[in-house]
Protein backbone atom coordinates (compact mmCIF):
# COMPACT_ATOMS: atom_id res chain seq x y z
CA UNK A 1 0.00 0.00 0.00
CA UNK A 2 1.49 3.07 -0.78
CA UNK A 3 0.70 5.35 2.09
CA UNK A 4 2.66 8.59 0.55
CA UNK A 5 -0.57 8.81 -1.74
CA UNK A 6 -2.38 10.82 1.13
CA UNK A 7 0.01 13.54 0.58
CA UNK A 8 2.00 12.79 -2.65
CA UNK A 9 1.12 12.25 -6.56
CA UNK A 10 2.40 9.08 -7.87
CA UNK A 11 5.67 9.20 -9.49
CA UNK A 12 4.88 7.11 -12.20
CA UNK A 13 2.30 7.90 -14.44
CA UNK A 14 0.54 5.60 -17.01
CA UNK A 15 -0.31 7.82 -20.22
CA UNK A 16 -2.46 4.93 -21.98
CA UNK A 17 -4.45 4.32 -18.81
CA UNK A 18 -4.77 7.33 -17.07
CA UNK A 19 -6.34 8.15 -13.63
CA UNK A 20 -9.42 10.02 -14.89
CA UNK A 21 -12.83 11.65 -12.83
CA UNK A 22 -16.40 11.58 -14.66
CA UNK A 23 -19.55 12.25 -13.80
CA UNK A 24 -21.61 9.39 -14.56
CA UNK A 25 -25.71 8.71 -14.05
CA UNK A 26 -27.35 5.33 -13.34
CA UNK A 27 -31.08 4.01 -13.14
CA UNK A 28 -32.18 3.51 -9.80
CA UNK A 29 -35.81 2.27 -9.80
CA UNK A 30 -36.82 4.66 -12.41
CA UNK A 31 -34.62 7.10 -11.21
CA UNK A 32 -31.74 9.00 -12.79
CA UNK A 33 -28.85 8.86 -10.32
CA UNK A 34 -26.05 11.24 -10.51
CA UNK A 35 -22.65 10.50 -9.39
CA UNK A 36 -18.48 10.71 -9.71
CA UNK A 37 -16.52 8.07 -10.86
CA UNK A 38 -12.75 7.63 -9.90
CA UNK A 39 -10.62 5.72 -12.00
CA UNK A 40 -7.29 4.50 -11.15
CA UNK A 41 -4.46 4.51 -13.45
CA UNK A 42 -3.52 1.42 -15.11
CA UNK A 43 -5.41 -1.21 -17.38
CA UNK A 44 -7.20 -3.06 -14.22
CA UNK A 45 -9.65 -4.21 -13.48
CA UNK A 46 -9.38 -2.25 -10.83
CA UNK A 47 -11.19 -2.68 -7.43
CA UNK A 48 -13.72 -0.14 -6.86
CA UNK A 49 -14.90 1.51 -3.72
CA UNK A 50 -18.57 3.25 -3.20
CA UNK A 51 -17.98 5.49 -1.19
CA UNK A 52 -21.26 6.52 0.48
CA UNK A 53 -21.71 9.97 1.97
CA UNK A 54 -24.15 10.87 4.73
CA UNK A 55 -27.30 13.33 5.46
CA UNK A 56 -28.04 15.31 3.67
CA UNK A 57 -24.64 15.15 2.08
CA UNK A 58 -22.50 18.36 2.69
CA UNK A 59 -19.90 16.29 3.52
CA UNK A 60 -18.92 14.00 0.58
CA UNK A 61 -15.66 12.96 1.42
CA UNK A 62 -13.60 13.46 -2.05
CA UNK A 63 -10.54 14.25 0.00
CA UNK A 64 -10.31 10.47 0.47
CA UNK A 65 -11.71 9.25 -2.48
CA UNK A 66 -8.37 11.20 -3.85
CA UNK A 67 -6.12 9.54 -1.60
CA UNK A 68 -7.71 5.69 -2.63
CA UNK A 69 -7.77 6.77 -6.11
CA UNK A 70 -3.93 7.58 -5.93
CA UNK A 71 -3.95 3.96 -4.06
CA UNK A 72 -5.14 2.30 -7.03
CA UNK A 73 -8.62 2.04 -6.62
CA UNK A 74 -11.43 2.88 -8.05
CA UNK A 75 -14.06 4.97 -6.54
CA UNK A 76 -17.70 5.95 -6.81
CA UNK A 77 -19.65 8.55 -5.25
CA UNK A 78 -22.95 9.11 -6.32
CA UNK A 79 -26.12 10.96 -4.62
CA UNK A 80 -29.11 9.21 -3.13
CA UNK A 81 -32.36 9.81 -4.81
CA UNK A 82 -34.12 12.97 -4.25
CA UNK A 83 -30.15 14.85 -3.63
CA UNK A 84 -27.91 17.02 -5.31
CA UNK A 85 -29.33 16.43 -8.62
CA UNK A 86 -30.31 13.05 -8.32
CA UNK A 87 -34.12 12.40 -9.49
CA UNK A 88 -37.12 11.31 -7.40
CA UNK A 89 -37.85 12.07 -4.13
CA UNK A 90 -35.68 11.27 -1.14
CA UNK A 91 -36.24 9.09 1.79
CA UNK A 92 -33.85 6.16 3.83
CA UNK A 93 -35.83 3.26 1.69
CA UNK A 94 -35.01 5.05 -1.80
CA UNK A 95 -31.43 5.64 -0.34
CA UNK A 96 -31.24 1.87 0.65
CA UNK A 97 -32.39 0.66 -2.86
CA UNK A 98 -29.78 3.45 -4.26
CA UNK A 99 -27.01 1.83 -2.98
CA UNK A 100 -28.27 -1.87 -4.46
CA UNK A 101 -28.49 0.16 -7.99
CA UNK A 102 -24.89 1.14 -7.09
CA UNK A 103 -23.79 -2.73 -7.32
CA UNK A 104 -25.81 -3.50 -9.99
CA UNK A 105 -24.18 -0.70 -12.38
CA UNK A 106 -20.83 -1.18 -11.18
CA UNK A 107 -21.17 -4.88 -11.94
CA UNK A 108 -22.14 -4.28 -15.27
CA UNK A 109 -20.52 -4.70 -18.58
CA UNK A 110 -20.83 -0.97 -19.10
CA UNK A 111 -18.86 -0.27 -15.97
CA UNK A 112 -15.74 -2.49 -16.76
CA UNK A 113 -15.35 -1.52 -20.55
CA UNK A 114 -15.82 2.32 -19.26
CA UNK A 115 -14.39 2.57 -16.06
CA UNK A 116 -11.79 -0.81 -15.87
CA UNK A 117 -14.39 -2.16 -13.19
CA UNK A 118 -13.67 -5.59 -11.28
CA UNK A 119 -17.28 -5.82 -10.62
CA UNK A 120 -16.31 -9.44 -8.21
CA UNK A 121 -14.39 -6.78 -5.79
CA UNK A 122 -16.30 -4.10 -5.08
CA UNK A 123 -16.16 -2.56 -1.30
CA UNK A 124 -18.56 -0.73 0.03
CA UNK A 125 -17.24 2.38 2.70
CA UNK A 126 -19.45 5.16 4.64
CA UNK A 127 -19.89 8.33 6.48
CA UNK A 128 -22.85 8.59 8.86
CA UNK A 129 -25.53 7.46 7.07
CA UNK A 130 -23.28 6.19 4.31
CA UNK A 131 -21.73 3.82 7.43
CA UNK A 132 -25.29 2.73 8.08
CA UNK A 133 -26.34 2.37 4.50
CA UNK A 134 -23.01 0.29 3.92
CA UNK A 135 -23.59 -2.65 7.03
CA UNK A 136 -27.31 -2.56 5.76
CA UNK A 137 -26.50 -3.34 2.22
CA UNK A 138 -23.44 -5.66 2.95
CA UNK A 139 -25.76 -7.55 5.17
CA UNK A 140 -27.29 -8.83 1.88
CA UNK A 141 -24.27 -9.18 0.03
CA UNK A 142 -22.15 -11.98 0.94
CA UNK A 143 -19.75 -11.77 -1.71
CA UNK A 144 -18.75 -7.60 -0.68
CA UNK A 145 -16.46 -8.81 1.95
CA UNK A 146 -14.96 -5.69 3.04
CA UNK A 147 -17.32 -2.89 4.59
CA UNK A 148 -16.49 0.11 6.33
CA UNK A 149 -18.56 2.16 9.03
CA UNK A 150 -16.95 5.87 9.73
CA UNK A 151 -19.29 7.39 12.05
CA UNK A 152 -22.19 5.65 11.21
CA UNK A 153 -26.04 6.72 12.57
CA UNK A 154 -27.60 4.41 13.89
CA UNK A 155 -31.17 4.88 12.49
CA UNK A 156 -33.27 2.03 13.79
CA UNK A 157 -31.72 2.17 17.29
CA UNK A 158 -32.31 6.35 17.22
CA UNK A 159 -35.83 5.88 16.08
CA UNK A 160 -35.94 3.13 18.98
CA UNK A 161 -34.74 5.83 21.69
CA UNK A 162 -37.16 8.93 20.38
CA UNK A 163 -40.43 6.43 20.27
CA UNK A 164 -40.87 6.16 24.01
CA UNK A 165 -42.91 9.82 24.38
CA UNK A 166 -43.83 12.38 22.25
CA UNK A 167 -41.49 14.78 23.33
CA UNK A 168 -38.57 13.14 22.31
CA UNK A 169 -40.03 13.20 19.01
CA UNK A 170 -40.93 16.42 18.43
CA UNK A 171 -37.30 17.48 19.65
CA UNK A 172 -36.18 15.44 16.51
CA UNK A 173 -38.42 17.27 14.09
CA UNK A 174 -36.91 20.61 15.42
CA UNK A 175 -33.62 19.33 15.27
CA UNK A 176 -33.62 17.89 11.62
CA UNK A 177 -35.97 19.94 10.26
CA UNK A 178 -33.58 22.63 8.46
CA UNK A 179 -31.44 19.41 7.43
CA UNK A 180 -34.41 18.18 5.14
CA UNK A 181 -33.70 21.46 3.14
CA UNK A 182 -31.48 20.48 0.38
CA UNK A 183 -33.49 17.37 -0.40
CA UNK A 184 -36.81 16.50 -2.51
CA UNK A 185 -39.86 14.36 -1.98
CA UNK A 186 -39.70 14.80 1.80
CA UNK A 187 -40.81 16.98 4.87
CA UNK A 188 -39.18 16.57 8.45
CA UNK A 189 -42.19 14.78 9.86
CA UNK A 190 -42.53 11.99 7.52
CA UNK A 191 -38.25 11.71 7.74
CA UNK A 192 -39.22 10.67 11.70
CA UNK A 193 -42.11 8.60 10.83
CA UNK A 194 -39.83 6.31 8.71
CA UNK A 195 -37.09 6.20 11.19
CA UNK A 196 -40.05 5.21 14.02
CA UNK A 197 -41.69 3.20 11.00
CA UNK A 198 -38.65 0.70 10.53
CA UNK A 199 -36.88 0.90 13.93
CA UNK A 200 -36.05 -2.61 14.39
CA UNK A 201 -35.68 -3.41 10.98
CA UNK A 202 -32.64 -0.76 10.58
CA UNK A 203 -31.26 -1.37 14.28
CA UNK A 204 -28.06 -2.54 13.16
CA UNK A 205 -27.71 -4.22 16.47
CA UNK A 206 -30.48 -6.47 14.56
CA UNK A 207 -28.21 -7.76 11.66
CA UNK A 208 -24.86 -8.20 12.83
CA UNK A 209 -25.57 -11.87 12.96
CA UNK A 210 -25.56 -11.36 9.05
CA UNK A 211 -22.44 -10.20 8.83
CA UNK A 212 -20.19 -12.72 10.15
CA UNK A 213 -18.68 -13.38 6.81
CA UNK A 214 -17.71 -9.87 6.55
CA UNK A 215 -14.20 -7.94 7.01
CA UNK A 216 -15.62 -4.31 8.85
CA UNK A 217 -14.11 -1.35 9.66
CA UNK A 218 -15.47 0.96 12.26
CA UNK A 219 -14.55 4.45 12.77
CA UNK A 220 -15.75 6.41 15.79
CA UNK A 221 -15.12 9.80 16.38
CA UNK A 222 -14.57 11.26 20.29
CA UNK A 223 -15.66 14.56 20.00
CA UNK A 224 -19.33 13.24 17.34
CA UNK A 225 -22.03 14.81 19.05
CA UNK A 226 -24.53 13.59 15.95
CA UNK A 227 -23.80 9.90 16.45
CA UNK A 228 -22.06 9.80 19.92
CA UNK A 229 -19.88 6.68 20.29
CA UNK A 230 -21.35 5.79 23.11
CA UNK A 231 -24.74 5.71 21.71
CA UNK A 232 -24.03 4.72 17.83
CA UNK A 233 -20.36 3.28 18.26
CA UNK A 234 -19.80 0.97 20.94
CA UNK A 235 -23.15 -0.61 21.31
CA UNK A 236 -22.49 -1.64 17.89
CA UNK A 237 -18.97 -2.49 18.26
CA UNK A 238 -19.86 -4.93 20.98
CA UNK A 239 -22.43 -6.31 18.87
CA UNK A 240 -19.98 -7.14 16.09
CA UNK A 241 -17.70 -8.48 18.75
CA UNK A 242 -20.06 -11.18 19.61
CA UNK A 243 -20.74 -12.59 16.49
CA UNK A 244 -17.06 -13.25 16.24
CA UNK A 245 -16.90 -10.88 13.11
CA UNK A 246 -13.09 -9.88 11.49
CA UNK A 247 -12.97 -6.65 12.91
CA UNK A 248 -11.13 -3.28 13.43
CA UNK A 249 -11.95 -0.36 15.80
CA UNK A 250 -10.76 2.82 15.72
CA UNK A 251 -11.78 6.09 17.52
CA UNK A 252 -10.21 9.16 16.55
CA UNK A 253 -9.86 12.18 18.41
CA UNK A 254 -12.71 14.25 15.86
CA UNK A 255 -16.18 15.60 14.97
CA UNK A 256 -18.66 13.61 13.41
CA UNK A 257 -16.92 14.43 9.91
CA UNK A 258 -13.64 14.46 11.42
CA UNK A 259 -12.47 18.04 9.78
CA UNK A 260 -9.51 18.23 11.78
CA UNK A 261 -8.11 14.26 11.66
CA UNK A 262 -9.01 14.04 7.76
CA UNK A 263 -5.04 13.10 7.50
CA UNK A 264 -5.34 10.66 10.13
CA UNK A 265 -8.59 9.41 8.96
CA UNK A 266 -7.65 8.31 5.37
CA UNK A 267 -4.51 6.57 6.95
CA UNK A 268 -6.70 4.46 8.95
CA UNK A 269 -8.48 3.53 5.97
CA UNK A 270 -5.39 2.71 4.20
CA UNK A 271 -4.26 0.46 6.90
CA UNK A 272 -7.49 -1.25 6.79
CA UNK A 273 -7.42 -1.45 2.57
CA UNK A 274 -3.83 -3.22 2.84
CA UNK A 275 -4.51 -6.06 5.99
CA UNK A 276 -7.54 -6.51 3.22
CA UNK A 277 -4.67 -7.19 0.75
CA UNK A 278 -2.53 -8.82 2.73
CA UNK A 279 -5.03 -11.71 4.02
CA UNK A 280 -6.49 -12.06 0.86
CA UNK A 281 -2.97 -12.91 -0.71
CA UNK A 282 -2.49 -14.91 1.87
CA UNK A 283 -5.75 -17.25 1.34
CA UNK A 284 -4.84 -17.37 -2.40
CA UNK A 285 -1.72 -19.10 -1.63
Amino acid sequence: MNFKAIWEDPKELDEKYPAMVQGVDFNSNGSEIMGIMHVAQGIGPHKTIILLHGFPGYEQNFDLAHVLLRSGYNVLIFHYRGSWGSKGDYSINHVLEDVESSIDFLKSRFSRESYRVDGENIILIGHSLGGFSALMTAANHAEIKSVGCIAGFNFGLYGENISKNNFLIDSAIKKWEKAVIPLNGITVENFMESIIENKYKWNLLNIAESLKTHSILMIGAKKDIIAPIDEHYMPLVKALKKQGIHLKEVILDGNHSFSAKRIALAKEVLIWLQEQEIESHTLNQ
